[in-house]
């Protein structure tokens, strides 16, 4: 879901994708980054990323926005969200690699620690975005200078949430911030679409559509926060379905699915990852938990 599945909803239907949309999104450049970026890691192993296994993107990709790179590099968020320290170190140096600023960077950090808070739990949706300002003022204290386009989108996202602001309400500010703070309004307006519904992923698309603010990206935003906070299992069935047809020629599914078992099992400590099954998926446990001790004959 978080690399451009399903995000061709119309905006007036909150339980239908559009197949076709869906699979234009899947050729995105940064679905295609985020893929090959995966791959690399899968295929390293050894939490450690060198700059020969960056993918080889296209000129064209280079000084894109803080949102597609935050798709880009979401293989390395998920990879390492248990520890936040590379988590950082690794966006950072891969958005440099890619052409972009710190400015664009921190906001691609602040997408990591979400993307790390959700998946471990750690999320209580009235506080999320205070928490992410106190982290990102801990951790990067360089950034309130640097980076006020982006506080001032979190801040205005706070806000936002606090009041319980409605739909058009976050239309008039997000329009205004993508004309006055264009690097950071597409990953501000993912965290708000996700935060009002984080249970339910097709109204949090819809209304990230209806925003009207770079709809697919911000979309594939949303799609990989409610991912990995309600797993596979919070995608409607329908959506399911509709999303095989497109895909049936690319293997597009397969190969994302066979993407994510290498990358678990790289994570978990698994060896050559790569002679996994098509169906396969390792079994993991959570690291420094005293375990039964299993007896091989």
């Amino acid at each position: 879901m978080a690399m451009g599945e399903g995000l061709g909803l119309e905006a007036n239907s909150p339980h239908r994708c559009n197949p076709g949309k869906a699979a234009a999104g899947a050729q995105l450049q940064w679905a295609s980054a985020a893929i090959s970026q995966g791959e690399r890691l899968a295929e390293a192993g050894e939490c450690v990323i060198q700059p020969e296994l960056l993918p080889e993107l296209p000129n064209t990709f280079v000084g894109k926005s803080a949102g597609e790179l935050a798709i880009a590099t979401l293989p390395i968020a998920l990879f390492y969200h248990d520890n936040l320290t590379q988590q950082r170190h690794y966006l950072k140096a891969t958005v440099a690699a890619w052409g972009g600023d710190d400015r664009i960077s921190d906001a691609v950090i602040v997408f990591g620690y979400a993307i790390a808070q959700v998946i471990k739990e750690q999320l209580v949706p009235c506080q999320f975005i205070a928490q992410i300002l106190t982290y990102l003022h801990v951790s990067l204290p360089e950034s309130a200078i640097r980076s006020a386009d982006l506080i001032s989108s979190l801040e205005t996202l706070k806000r936002l949430v606090a009041n319980g602001s409605g739909l058009q309400s976050a239309i008039a500010a997000f329009q205004l911030q993508a004309e006055t703070k264009p690097i950071s309004v597409e990953i501000a307006i993912a965290l708000y679409c996700f935060l009002q519904t984080p249970d339910t992923i097709s109204l949090a698309i819809v209304r990230a559509v209806r925003l009207g603010v770079k709809p697919d990206i911000v979309g594939a935003l949303v799609g990989a926060l409610i991912g990995a906070y309600t797993s596979d299992v919070g995608i409607p069935a329908e959506w399911h379905c509709a999303l095989k047809a497109p895909f049936t020629a690319s293997k597009f599914p397969q190969q994302v699915h066979r993407l994510s078992a290498h990358l678990v099992s790289a994570w978990s400590g698994v060896y050559h990852s790569s002679g996994l099954q098509e169906k396969e998926l390792p079994i993991v446990t959570l690291p420094w938990i005293v375990r039964a001790q299993q007896i091989v004959s």
